[in-house]
């Protein structure tokens, strides 16, 4: 029973230190009248953040860029599917 546990713990610490890909977010914008939040978005992870390290101004319009920093926030954690 000591060696099932020991590899079902052993298991669980190794694909805890897997890098996930992707990040869940909430996004909140207060702009006067309009108060809009989303909750559990899911994105790509850039390359070179962190999901906690992830600002309103990484995130682009293909076709528009809005500057979000002034009326909105962010808040991502990592995901994992």
């Amino acid at each position: 029973m000591k060696k099932v546990l020991f590899i079902v713990l052993a298991v669980m610490a190794l694909s805890s230190c897997a890098k996930p890909d992707k990040c869940k977010c909430k996004f909140e914008l207060n702009a006067g009248a309009l108060d809009l939040s989303l909750k559990d978005q899911i994105i790509e992870r850039p390359e070179d953040k962190k999901c906690s390290q992830i600002k309103i101004e990484d995130i682009k319009g293909e076709i528009v860029s809005i500057d979000l920093s002034k009326i909105g926030s962010i808040d991502c954690v990592n995901y994992q599917e």
